[in-house]
């Protein structure tokens, strides 16, 4: 049998970047998240919570049995499973493959005692850098990985189950909701360190580690939504008027871009009118709401989110 080398330059070149995404996803956990006790949610935020919470008492203990790698690998294994079950297969395989390189990655860099960013404490400035420097890697990680059509293993596992199951749930609501149940969990540890203290200190141990852990959280989502849909710079104005005319005029000769009228009718008055559909850059939005005034006061404009554009954009294009 012939072997097209094209094929496996591709398959090896994906699972490279795979390799990759994994060690980010590794060094945003090893080296910034469970050196002070973030937990993002997913089942990294879980490792790091049994970590560190067993390491206040016997340091010795967490390091060989709770090592967050090791509790990576063994929380993902019954997901993993479920996954070559419900999943399709391709996503699934990627999967297992992904969530063996993240947790041995992360092993590994335990092992060789790899440096950790370390605050001194929750109120140091180096703590809230490694919240940053956490959530932006992760986010590279998992917006890689989602480009690449897999997964780290946890929640997402989960979440792809369920949609399965039930298309019409809302999934990221779902995921927010578990991610944001293991951030509060991380005020546990919080109380554990301040116990003994006043009522203020122990409020302020508590609600330390969550919010920064909120912060890892929200960056990791913002980030992996850029790598996935690039930078947001453009908008979708959606123009319904009786002078669409001298509107399409405007837009192209004012504004230099494209659009469509869509003929309309008025559920209450059922009058016809002209709704016209153009994607414009955010920057031009200001002026072109200036422009609609002057031509039409009595037009109704509302104005959307572009999450893609592709294909002729500009009029003359």
């Amino acid at each position: 049998m012939k072997i097209d080398k094209k094929v496996v330059f591709k398959e090896v070149g994906y699972y490279f970047a795979l390799a990759v995404f994994a060690f980010l996803r590794a060094i945003a956990i090893y080296v910034f998240i469970v050196p002070n006790a973030f937990a993002p949610g997913g089942v990294g935020g879980i490792a790091s919570i049994l970590y560190n919470f067993v390491a206040t008492y016997d340091l010795e203990l967490a390091d060989k049995w709770f090592d967050p790698g090791i509790m990576l690998f063994i929380m993902n294994v019954p997901l993993v499973i479920a996954a070559l079950f419900k999943l399709e297969k391709r996503y699934a395989i990627t999967t297992c493959v992904c969530v063996a390189m993240y947790s041995g990655f992360t092993y590994l860099l335990s092992l060789v005692n790899f440096p950790t960013f370390q605050g001194a404490g929750l109120d140091s400035g180096v703590t809230i850098l490694a919240a940053i420097a956490g959530g932006v890697i992760g986010g590279v990680s998992f917006g890689g990985m989602l480009l690449l059509n897999t997964g780290a293993g946890g929640t997402e596992i989960i979440a792809k189950i369920t949609y399965e199951a039930k298309p019409d749930l809302n999934i990221q609501w779902q995921l927010f909701a578990c991610d944001s149940f293991v951030v509060l969990l991380s005020g546990v540890l919080g109380f554990v360190q301040a116990r003994g203290q006043d009522a203020n200190a122990i409020f302020v141990g508590v609600a330390t580690p969550v919010l920064y852990s909120f912060i890892t959280l929200f960056l990791t989502s913002q980030v992996a939504e850029i790598i996935t849909n690039g930078v947001q710079s453009s908008v979708v104005f959606n123009i319904i008027t009786d002078k669409q005319d001298e509107v399409a005029e405007a837009i192209v000769n004012s504004i230099r871009r494209g659009g469509s009228i869509i003929k309309t009718e008025g559920i209450y008055t059922h009058q016809e009118h002209g709704m016209i559909i153009c994607v414009v850059r955010k920057k031009q939005t200001t002026a072109f709401k200036k422009l609609l005034k002057e031509i039409d006061p009595k037009a109704f404009i509302y104005i959307t989110k572009a999450k893609e554009v592709t294909g002729l954009f500009r009029a003359g294009n």
